[in-house]
């Protein structure tokens, strides 16, 4: 039987290093993740102290090539990308024709085309959906993720590591700005670099041919362990997790799904444009934003009352699923749902999550109750997604 799963061309390497794994996407085809490599305290500190190194498997690539295509673009997507110059990029959602969100795409400007990048699962559909309203425009979409794969670098010191693996003195990786993009070679891989800070810290994103992955994987440690200063070691999804619901980045197929309209993601600012003009499924947003209409929303929730001290080691913690209440109706239908939570080191230990509740109890300040490992604890919505932000973070 052939292996269905979207494995990483370093799996075998991770394999050897003890690593664990999760698995990310259908249960028909998922990607392996690595969870972590086993510690994960250090994997964390080197997000906030240095950059890591995390493997993208379940991430892929759509190539838009043709000289339409940011007209024809910004008439799909719900962000304005008609103006994007080379080297810029920016968050949209694709969205079918009942303002249901189908893909979270951050859509890089190149010279000659675009690249898109989004979950990998999503890749075929989404190129397949938007090639089919094109007509007569020179617009052609390809999903690349056979081909092309990608790698993260999150942490202060990720553009000096890139820069570094790429023998680049002043490399333009060390100036990008958020949602930027730029190219470099390293180990003679043409390598394309796009940032997004999803940690809270200087988030890079690396894509290249899949074939040559391992090869700018292995530069990549190679460096790292050259350059102890640079505090850079390998991570997984834990301490990515951790650190990204800190910095108030919910997550599409995590935190909200197709199911979901736009103004129910917490994220409806940064992905939408209101003045554009017509794209599919706007009727359906431009209606609930006229109305100030929204049934329910992704939330953040600090728990009250639990913290992690070294007299205290165990606390209760929210999961994925985990019911939110308002106080006094517990017994009662519950409000709304836990869509992912960690526990916070930047706040001191204490639990975070991102939650779907109702409309009701959406305001700031907000008092409710979340079922935690078998207990009901009180929580508070908070004035933001952010939980955590650095002062310098878009610097």
């Amino acid at each position: 039987m052939p292996d269905m799963t979207h494995q990483s061309p370093m799996h075998e390497n991770h394999t050897e290093r003890e690593a664990f794994f999760l698995p990310y996407g259908s249960p028909e085809c998922p990607s392996q993740v690595v969870e972590t490599f086993g510690d994960l305290d250090m994997e964390y500190a080197a997000i906030r102290k240095g950059c890591v190194i995390f493997d993208l498997p379940h991430i892929g690539t759509i190539e838009v090539a043709g000289s339409d295509r940011g007209d024809f673009l910004n008439n799909m997507l719900t962000a304005k990308v008609d103006d994007l110059a080379a080297g810029m990029s920016k968050r949209a959602f694709w969205l079918n024709r009942k303002g249901r969100i189908d893909a979270d795409i951050r859509v890089a400007q190149r010279e000659s085309d675009m690249l898109f990048s989004l979950d990998r699962h999503l890749c075929k559909a989404t190129a397949e959906s938007l090639e089919s309203f094109v007509f007569a425009e020179d617009v052609e979409l390809v999903d690349a993720s056979d081909r092309l794969y990608r790698l993260g670098v999150h942490g202060p010191t990720a553009g000096q590591l890139i820069a570094l693996a790429a023998c680049e003195k002043d490399s333009a990786v060390e100036s990008l700005k958020e949602y930027t993009n730029t190219n470099i070679v390293i180990e003679g891989v043409d390598v394309f670099v796009d940032r997004e800070d999803l940690t809270g810290e200087t988030g890079l994103e690396l894509c290249m041919a899949r074939d040559e992955a391992a090869k700018v994987y292995t530069r990549l440690i190679e460096v790292a362990e050259q350059h102890p200063e640079l505090k850079a070691r390998t991570t997984g999804w834990l301490a990515i997790n951790a650190a990204r619901i800190e910095a108030g980045h919910p997550l599409f197929n995590i935190d909200f799904t197709e199911t979901n309209l736009p103004v129910e993601s917490g994220i409806i600012e940064d992905r939408v444009s209101f003045t554009k003009g017509c794209y599919l499924g706007q009727e359906v947003v431009a209606r609930m934003h006229a109305r100030k209409a929204c049934n329910k929303k992704i939330v953040s929730l600090k728990i009250e009352g639990e913290r992690i001290t070294a007299e205290h080691q165990e606390i209760h913690q929210p999961t994925g699923g985990s019911q939110v209440f308002e106080p006094g109706k517990e017994g009662e239908t519950p409000i709304g749902n836990v869509t992912s939570s960690t526990i916070s080191p930047m706040l001191g230990a204490v639990p975070i999550c991102f939650a779907m509740v109702k409309a009701s109890c959406m305001k700031p300040g907000t008092k409710l109750t979340v079922s935690a490992e078998g207990k009901l604890v009180p929580c508070t919505v908070q004035d933001s997604l952010v939980f955590w932000s650095r002062p310098d973070a878009h610097s």
